[in-house]
């Protein structure tokens, strides 16, 4: 009886320290950083997916100190007001991997060098809006600078700035910002070590 009794524990610990492990989140970069010199000849461009404002912050900051032009992707159909339906939303997309219909296009997308690409940790990862412009958009990435950040409330960043990375893979890719919650402390600091700082 003993025996069975421990041997339960020992399951349900292990179970426990299991499911710990895999919700746990990076906390240390999951790629190496790109090095890239310093030229202000450069178009920059910000791009950002934000529901709750946080990452819109971010995206503000970073075209403030680098000069870019912002662009906000929406979905061409907005996600429910509500935030247990927009979760459950997401969920799904994610789940599914639908990747949805985005309400509009840069026609001069081909102009710019840099592109800063940003939006918060949904569900442990990157938004399916966010990978809609990334893999689906018609965009060519190669050899341009594409920069991640994100904007994140609890875990996860690192997996989220990698998947950017990831996603864009015949680019040069910078070491990434991650704010807490919409924190921009740091930002000018952050693009002056990787050389994107308006000078």
């Amino acid at each position: 009886m003993i025996k069975k009794v421990l041997n339960l524990l020992l399951a349900i610990l292990c179970f426990c320290v299991c499911s710990c492990a895999e919700f746990t989140g990076s906390k240390e970069p999951l790629y190496i950083g790109d090095e890239i010199s310093a030229d202000t000849t450069r178009n920059v461009l910000v791009v950002y997916f934000s529901r709750s404002g946080n990452t819109e912050q971010v995206a503000n900051a970073i075209a403030t100190h680098s000069g870019g032009t912002l662009y906000r992707i929406e979905r061409k159909e907005p996600y429910p007001e509500d935030f247990k339906d927009c979760a459950s939303e997401a969920k799904s997309e994610l789940n599914d991997s639908v990747f949805p219909a985005l309400k509009d296009t840069i026609a001069d997308f081909d102009k710019y060098d840099v592109i800063f690409v940003g939006g918060p940790v949904w569900w442990h990862t990157t938004p399916m809006p966010l990978l809609s412009f990334l893999k689906k958009s018609g965009y060519d990435f190669r050899g341009k600078i594409v920069v991640p950040f994100c904007s994140y409330a609890n875990m996860f960043p690192h997996e989220t700035l990698f998947e950017i990375v990831n996603a864009t893979p015949n680019s040069l890719h910078p070491n990434g910002f991650i704010s807490e919650e919409g924190d921009t402390t740091g930002i000018a600091q952050w693009l002056d070590n990787i050389n994107l700082k308006l000078k």
